[in-house]
């Protein structure tokens, strides 16, 4: 599941999110200037979802810290 696609507008995966934080992001910020992820506004047009990815990724840093 680390090649699961979290931010769509950026391409940035649950296993990029997961090596920031193995790097030291510990917040949303963190993973935005480490990735380029919830950056460019436009996952609620690209996700399937319809969403910001922004939720997804706090859920991945709160499970995971």
């Amino acid at each position: 599941m680390e090649n699961e696609i979290i931010c769509y507008c950026s391409s940035v995966s649950k296993g990029k999110i997961l090596e920031a934080m193995a790097n030291g992001a510990k917040s949303l910020q963190d993973i935005r200037d480490m990735t380029g992820a919830c950056t460019l506004g436009k996952c609620k047009e690209l996700s399937p979802t319809k969403r910001c990815c922004s939720c997804n990724i706090v859920k991945i840093l709160n499970k995971n810290q």
